[in-house]
């Protein structure tokens, strides 16, 4: 695969077998949408779902069984998150 760069956008060369091309004409016809503009969609997707699952936060089950504890029953603020708290407030308050 080639990449080209163009002062417009950046141009993608590469090669498609048969059984590809076959299944994108088709998959394209359903959608309604030209070669170019559901190959660009497609590989957005496809970028954005691979993005999501390797980003996303993953917990152990004793992750789940702390993490629901704790909302259960929240420890009491420490004095550094009273101070933030009140940071907050004052921050809230002058930007209203």
């Amino acid at each position: 695969m080639a990449i080209e760069t163009n002062k417009q956008q950046d141009i993608l060369k590469f090669r498609m077998d048969a059984v590809t091309l076959q299944l994108l004409e088709r998959a394209r016809s359903y959608v309604e949408l030209d070669k170019s503009k559901f190959i660009r969609q497609s590989i957005r997707e496809k970028a954005e779902a691979i993005i999501a699952e390797h980003e996303k936060t993953r917990f152990s089950a004793d992750d789940w069984q702390a993490f629901f504890a704790m909302l259960d029953n929240p420890p009491e603020p420490t004095e550094r998150m009273k101070k933030a708290a009140l940071t907050y407030q004052k921050i809230i308050s002058n930007a209203v």
